[in-house]
């Protein structure tokens, strides 16, 4: 039988349900225990939303010896007896007092079965479709309405005082999925089908409809007032107001705000029953004060309802506490809405609960501050001053120092930006309030953000009540936060002037000054002094105005210790996968595209999928393994990248079209098939996750495995394995963890680690378990630049205190400190010997000091994409992976000559990042011999005959001129006509200006190294 719950629960003056005598004799609230279900003992609660539970039994002539027992709520007992009798069930007996349940009123088919027996065969044979409709509610709800409507026509023609429940059955049927537009429409029909037909109305029951309506937010307000209508020209007007009220009463209490046009239609019947306005408003405001509800009031209800609530609030001295408990949402944070309430809590006598000298137990002014500057500075409007709340606070200071709880300014903050209102903190520092302590930490994310003051608005601001922020510049909390501000602030450049003439801010610029004079000093390599020299960049202007001692520190510095570090540091283009450089060369230039990315780049662990839109080849660790011509038609969606899968020697190519995906594999050709598939494969156009091959055949990706020839391609995890077991990591709402599952089915089983990560658990320094790779070692990987024990390789990271320690299964650890969202991965032996510490951040690769701040032991960057920055040319178009158990090997790339070295051209839109001024020469080798002799300068002119018939160093080719004086340091400034790189000997990018083929290099050779040529 199909019954409705009934939501019209008894709610106290705070909008809790249930008996408040029970809950404060057991502590347990029953009125919500029956919400959620519950059988509670005869008499447990004392409210009118419980019904008696009764127990009925019924025989059938069929069901000879048989008896059917129906529990079931004994306001529906009725409809219960004569639904079964329909069906030749006939009640036997009957026992009441089980228990108690939560009481339901009639709904349909149960009402028309109770009032009107004789036609209730007609409300029966509507069941099964009722069921039907309900069903296809979720996934058809055009169709359901449609259907729900033709049902209520046929019904309409019989028997039409049946609509009200049917509609409001079928409104409840779209509730369920939260449909609420169409349940809406449905009440709005069951209301009009009273109106047409002129039916008689159960008062009680509509009312308990329309509560439970308004619960789910399917009342609209014309329904409201359409019923203030009905209400009028059912009842006596006074009746009429009683009902209304406790309507709008009991809607307010369970959650809902009071609606803008709610004081109109009050006034309106309140004037009808000739009351006296004062009195009834009063009392109907001192109900909905009280509910959580009017804290989202239209500002309209707040404005109507002003002088009431004054003369209220003067009456009831609980109603000016009340109104401090809160603060209105619904008026606005505008300076309109500021002032109005300010004026209300004036008026009321509310303000001076909170500049009363001495602290109460029952008013907490610290706490109302709290959440009036949230609400004030909340909001996607920005933030603004507020001098009528400046002027509170004065008056407050000697109640929020009595208090001693700390303020808190900053509660309606984002996690990167801070929504305090700083002329408000600079008041209260002053005045010797005490604020809460501000995030403590301004170093920026993986991306370059931090998290700011907001002194760009303060700044953007007008003059008129600004304050000097002298106390916020003078905390020890704060002044690190202005002074990351001032230099790293996203502020306009038009300030810079202000900010140096301003009595406080120029200290603090200064200050700032001075830290990256040292930083500047202090940095490991040349990304750390390139980085400081930047953020001092934007204050060039003023800079020796402020500080004239930090200018002068900087312009005595000397960059040559910088440039050596970086250079025996060593750099990224020292390895390198020849056979992805052969992959690019035979793919080609991409061909041009309106949409998407031109490359594809998808993992076949230990091999690479590269493609583009006409061709795919697959690349090992040493050798090409496949090169595909793509068969995809062209009316593929260019808006999504193809997607790939190798397995066992054959490639999965699938793409999206006509709102479906589309597969072949490279074996069959000429079957395509419609894979299933997720739709996120297709705009991975840079998938580095890896998958693992597995020794029977197949490729496990945390699932089951895929096989060659597969048409259901398995959703892809992050997985680990050491060879015998297989690990994914599973993400829940309370942390990460990896269990184990079975590579051959994709079953799961219980969480556990890897031996290699289970020994570097430590007490208190927990893994970070989303940074940990492991992988079985493959065929060309054993030289791998990480180290490998011989059967695994990846590595481990660990959170030990302010340090992230990295472990690579060779033994071998390293840490930097957790600043900036630098991940490390391992030391990364370099030719020559060199070891730094690759990290992961955000979009690329760095190379850092062990043990140090990334910020100052940066050494250098490569940059994932196109090109690899202005530290690394890079494989073209390719995405660097992460370590060697990522996209496949690193190996060390052999020396080319200028005269057999191929020509790269880099996209357009990298030609103008690479630059020749940072290049310098390799680190010394460990055989190299020691040149203690000062070097001579040597430079060379392209198109001008040299001086001199000497040949020049860094190419027997050419006739340079040689320079004196002698220096110790040789630069080797030669035209290249190939274009090669005076990094590493590397290819490299055009720098602008030269034409053809022609590039410039820049060798710069050291003391105590061995020159060698720059070509």
């Amino acid at each position: 039988m199909s019954t409705h719950d009934d939501q019209h629960d008894q709610h106290d003056q705070h909008g809790n349900t249930g008996d408040t005598s029970m809950r404060a004799e057991t502590g347990t609230d029953t009125g919500v225990l029956l919400e959620a279900g519950a059988v509670l003992p005869p008499g447990t609660h004392r409210g009118e939303d419980a019904d008696a539970l009764t127990v009925r039994a019924y025989a059938h002539p069929v069901l000879e010896g048989r008896t059917v027992v129906r529990l079931v709520p004994e306001t529906l007992g009725e409809a219960e007896d004569l639904a079964l009798d329909f069906l030749g069930l006939h009640r036997t007996a009957l026992h009441s007092g089980l228990g108690q349940v939560r009481r339901e009123t009639l709904g349909f088919p149960a009402w028309p079965l109770v009032h009107d027996p004789a036609n209730g065969h007609h409300a029966l044979a509507l069941v099964k479709d009722v069921e039907r409709y309900s069903r296809m509610a979720k996934s058809r709800a055009g169709a359901a309405k449609e259907g729900f409507e033709a049902l209520g026509e046929r019904l309409g023609r019989s028997v039409p005082h049946f609509l009200p429940t049917f509609y409001e059955e079928a409104g409840r049927a779209f509730l369920r999925h939260e449909n609420t537009t169409y349940a809406a429409t449905f009440f709005g029909k069951a209301r009009e089908a009273e109106r047409v037909h002129s039916l008689a109305v159960d008062e009680e029951r509509q009312r308990a409809v329309f509560l439970e309506f308004a619960f789910a937010g399917a009342l609209t307000v014309k329904a409201l007032k359409d019923h203030v209508g009905d209400l009028t020209r059912r009842l006596s007007p006074e009746a009429a107001w009683r009902q209304y009220r406790q309507l709008v009463v009991e809607r307010c209490g369970a959650g809902m705000p009071p609606y803008a046009a709610l004081p109109q239609d009050a006034r309106r019947l309140i004037k009808g029953a000739g009351l006296d306005r004062v009195t009834e408003e009063t009392a109907l405001l001192a109900e909905l004060i009280a509910s959580p509800a009017v804290v989202r009031a239209p500002a309209s209800f707040w404005t109507a309802y002003r002088a009431t609530l004054v003369v209220l609030a003067h009456e009831r001295p609980a109603v000016r506490a009340r109104l401090l408990e809160f603060v209105p949402t619904g008026l606005g944070r505008g300076a309109a809405a500021e002032r109005q309430w300010l004026d209300l809590l004036a008026e009321s006598g509310a303000e001076a609960l909170l500049t009363a000298p001495e602290a109460t137990p029952d008013v907490d002014a610290g706490g109302w501050l709290s959440r009036w500057a949230a609400h004030l500075q909340g909001g996607w409007r920005g933030k603004r001053r507020t001098p009528l709340t400046y002027a509170l606070v004065e008056r407050m200071a000697a109640r929020l120092v009595a208090e001693g709880r700390p303020v808190d300014l900053d509660r309606a903050g984002t996690a990167w930006h801070t929504r305090m209102d700083l002329d408000l903190a600079d008041l209260c520092l002053s005045l010797g309030v005490p604020l809460t302590d501000p995030h403590p930490d301004p170093e920026p994310n993986a991306y370059g953000r931090r998290r700011g003051l907001g002194l760009d608005e303060w700044l953007d601001g007008t003059d008129e009540d600004r304050r000097d922020l002298a106390a916020l510049a003078a905390d020890p909390r704060f002044a690190p936060l202005l002074r990351a501000e001032i230099g790293f602030g996203r502020w306009n450049h038009r300030h810079t002037g202000f900010v140096a003439g301003h009595p406080v801010l120029r200290g603090v610029l200064g200050d700032w000054l001075d830290e990256q004079a040292d930083a500047l000093t202090r940095a490991a390599g040349l990304p750390g002094a390139e980085s400081a020299l930047n953020h001092l960049r934007r204050f060039r202007s003023v800079a020796a105005d402020v500080n004239p001692a930090a200018v002068d520190r900087v312009r005595r510095h000397d960059l040559t210790r910088h440039l050596a570090r970086t250079l025996r540091a060593g750099i990224v283009d020292e390895l390198g996968w020849p056979a992805l450089d052969e992959a690019m060369r035979r793919l080609g230039p991409a061909p041009r595209i309106r949409h998407g990315q031109p490359y594809v780049i998808q993992e076949a662990w230990p091999a690479l999928i590269v493609a583009h839109r006409d061709k795919a080849v697959v690349v090992g660790p040493d050798g090409i393994l496949l090169e595909h011509e793509l068969r995809v038609p062209g009316a593929a969606d260019d808006w999504s990248s193809r997607a790939f899968r190798y397995v066992d020697g054959d490639l999965l190519v699938a793409w999206w079209e006509s709102g479906g995906a589309r597969a072949y594999w490279t074996s069959r050709p000429g079957h395509v098939f419609e894979p299933v598939m997720h739709r996120s494969l297709f705009w991975q156009h840079q998938a580095v996750d890896a998958s693992v091959p597995l020794p029977a055949g197949g490729r496990t990706t945390g699932a089951r495995p895929l096989h060659a020839g597969d048409t259901q391609v398995p959703e892809s995890h992050q997985i680990i394995g050491d060879g015998v077991g297989h690990w994914r990591r599973r993400v829940t709402s309370t942390g990460s963890s990896w269990i184990e599952y079975d590579a051959a089915t994709g079953a799961t089983g219980r969480a556990s680690l890897p031996g290699h990560f289970a020994a570097a658990v430590r007490d208190d320094s927990p893994l970070r378990l989303a940074d940990c790779h492991l992988l079985p070692l493959q065929p060309g990987l054993e030289g791998t630049p990480l180290g490998t024990d011989g059967t695994v390789v990846g590595h481990w990271v660990r959170a030990d205190g302010d340090h992230l320690t990295a472990g690579t299964p060779g033994g071998g650890t390293v840490s930097l400190l957790d600043r900036g969202g630098v991940v490390p991965v391992g030391a990364l032996r370099l030719p020559g010997g060199a070891t730094p510490v690759l990290g992961v951040l955000g979009g690329g690769l760095g190379l850092y000091e062990d043990g140090t701040a990334p910020a100052d032991g940066a050494f250098g960057s490569v940059h994932r994409g196109p090109g690899g920055g202005r530290y690394a040319a890079g494989t073209p178009s390719c995405r660097r992976c992460r370590s060697g158990t990522r996209c496949g090997p690193a190996t060390k790339r052999a020396p080319r000559r200028c005269a057999t070295a191929p020509t790269r051209r880099p996209p357009p839109s990298s030609t103008n990042s690479r630059r020749s001024t940072w290049s310098t020469a390799p680190p010394p080798a460990a055989s190299a011999p020691t040149n203690s002799a000062p070097r001579t300068p040597w430079s060379c002119a392209p198109g001008r005959p040299p001086p001199s018939p000497a040949p020049c160093p860094a190419s027997p080719t050419r006739r340079c001129a040689r320079a004196s004086p002698p220096s110790p340091v040789s630069h080797f400034n030669c035209a290249c006509p190939h274009g090669s790189s005076p990094i590493r000997n590397r290819p490299t990018h055009r720098p602008p200006g030269l034409s053809g083929r022609l590039a410039t290099c820049t060798r710069t050779s050291l003391p105590n190294t061995a020159a060698t040529p720059c070509c």
